[in-house]
């Protein structure tokens, strides 16, 4: 009868079932009994599979962020090591630049006072080998000098000279040529 009263409802009211008010009342019961059930199964079933899904990716996304944190602070740990490092090799490079150039100069004095001290040892060499010939020059020009002067003496005035007074004449003359 509940069919036969609910068909009848149909073919009188001609248009939507579901604007009906004869089986509003059946309708909203339905549509709580289907809420309910559509409610305790989205919150039994998908709900706590969403929200694990949910509680992963934050996790996730708060691991990636700790990971490219401590990845930022070794990028800093790295590029200051970095720079220490090349600081200080600079530094040993200066170092060591400073140090060479110290030795460098401290050879080049070196063999500069060797140069100097063989310049002046042979320059006294040279000096005593021409002060020596010299006085040998000069001895053996007073002994030339006395035998020249002796044949002048002897020539242009055709006097033969005593050769003591002749020696004695030339050592005179010379002592005043070597003095002056």
């Amino acid at each position: 009868m509940a069919e036969a009263h609910t068909e009848v409802a149909h073919e009188e009211a001609g248009g939507l079932p579901q604007l009906n008010f004869a089986t509003y009342e059946e309708q909203v019961v339905w549509l709580f009994l289907t809420f309910i059930v559509l409610f305790v199964i989205v919150s039994r079933l998908v709900l706590p599979r969403v929200t694990k899904v949910l509680e992963e990716r934050e996790e996730r996304i708060a691991n990636d962020l700790d990971t490219a944190e401590r990845l930022r602070k070794d990028a800093d740990d790295v590029r200051e090591a970095y720079e220490e490092a090349s600081a200080k090799a600079r530094k040993q490079a200066q170092d060591t630049i400073l140090k060479a150039k110290e030795k460098i100069q401290a050879d080049i004095a070196k063999a500069q006072a060797e140069l100097e001290e063989t310049l002046a040892a042979k320059a006294a060499e040279a000096e005593a080998r021409i002060s020596k010939a010299r006085e040998e020059a000069l001895a053996g020009v007073g002994d030339v000098a006395s035998d020249v002067a002796a044949d002048l003496v002897a020539k242009l005035a055709g006097i033969e000279g005593d050769d003591a007074a002749v020696s004695g004449a030339v050592k005179s003359a010379l002592a005043d040529v070597k003095g002056a």
